[in-house]
């Protein structure tokens, strides 16, 4: 069991190593001008084919900006609340300010405003949620 671990966290550790980007400065120093560069520079309407070539898009690692504004969560939250079936005849006002949702209106059920809270928490950005919401006894 403990060879089988080892042999992972070396395939891991493998997978990680990058090649030093010190070898490719010293070999693109060290050789001579290309043909290619010698054409750019004398003739003013060529480009070299990687001066063309577009770049890529860098990689996004957070979410959009607007994936996190106040008033995003509370669209986001205001549409869950209204397509949930167990929602039905509930009355929820929903406003955001700063990550701090509140929940204030009128639901038929005590369980309705349980389930008006989780729309809420489970919502990306929300810091806290203030359930503000009473049950309408009928």
């Amino acid at each position: 069991m403990r060879l089988l671990i080892a042999l992972m966290a070396l395939l891991v550790a493998a997978a990680c190593v990058r090649p030093a980007s010190n070898d490719l400065v010293s070999h693109a120093a060290s050789s001579p001008p290309t043909e290619r560069t010698n054409l750019a520079a004398s003739s003013p309407d060529t480009t070299p084919p990687e001066a063309s070539a577009p770049a890529a898009p860098p990689r996004r690692l957070i979410p959009p900006p607007d994936a996190l504004t106040d008033s995003a969560i509370t669209r986001r939250i205001g549409g869950e609340l209204a397509a949930d079936p167990g929602m039905a005849g509930a009355d929820v006002s929903v406003n955001t300010d700063r990550g701090v949702v509140t929940l204030s209106g009128t639901v038929k059920s005590q369980e309705q405003t349980g389930i008006a809270s989780a729309h809420a928490q489970r919502q990306d950005g929300v810091m806290r949620v203030d359930n503000h919401l009473r049950p309408v006894l009928s």
